[in-house]
């Protein structure tokens, strides 16, 4: 009797898909407690339950694994970010584009700190060169469409000032296993809804134009 072939690191009957799917979960989880470099490519597999040849066969190794992640979270972000750009909307849409994505994946900032702001490794050209230029420009143009349009100083620098409201807004994500702690929050949707608010309103009293 003949019988079927499989292919390596699938299950029978799994597809595809489904294995890729499995091992960006297996990544994520991993990726999120440890470093990069500590986390190997036999453990991400064992932990998605497929052959570690699959890492190459979807991913072409254990960069373009974690390249997935971030495009997984950044891109979907990043095209509502420039369709808030395009529309000219308000910086508050932008901010609470940017916070709902941290405040749905908490595991999200710990990854970026550790690897990206403090990881000597590739990773954080690439971080940089795909998604954090492009969002920090759109942020930028924004601020400057508001400065042009009275709402914010006339000699307000877009870059510090892009820098001042990200800052704002984002630390209490990045702070989260401390800040809930510390201040008795839980990071739910009603925070995250009037922290946006709250950082928002922060920034522009700050940054309009005062009578003198």
């Amino acid at each position: 009797m003949s019988q079927s072939i499989r292919r390596p690191g699938r299950r029978s009957g799994r597809p595809p898909e489904e294995s890729r799917q499995a091992l960006l979960d297996a990544a994520r989880d991993l990726f999120a407690r440890r470093e990069f470099a500590a986390v190997s490519l036999r453990q991400i597999a064992d932990r998605a339950g497929v052959n570690p040849a699959m890492v190459h066969y979807h991913f072409q190794g254990k960069e373009g694994l974690y390249l997935a992640l971030l495009e997984g979270q950044f891109m979907p972000l990043m095209a509502r970010l420039e369709q808030i750009s395009s529309e000219r909307s308000s910086l508050t849409d932008f901010v609470g584009a940017y916070v709902q994505m941290l405040a749905s994946n908490p595991w999200f900032p710990n990854l970026i700190v550790r690897e990206v702001l403090y990881g000597e490794t590739a990773l954080r050209e690439l971080f940089i060169e795909r998604f954090a230029a492009r969002a920090g420009a759109t942020l930028q143009r924004l601020i400057d469409t508001e400065r042009q349009a009275g709402r914010l100083r006339a000699n307000l620098d877009p870059a510090s000032a892009a820098l001042s409201l990200l800052s704002l807004a984002l630390f209490p994500f990045i702070a989260r296993p401390v800040a809930e702690r510390v201040f008795g929050i839980e990071m739910d949707e009603t925070f995250t809804a009037r922290w946006v608010e709250h950082a928002t309103r922060l920034f522009y009293e700050g940054a309009k134009e005062h009578d003198r």
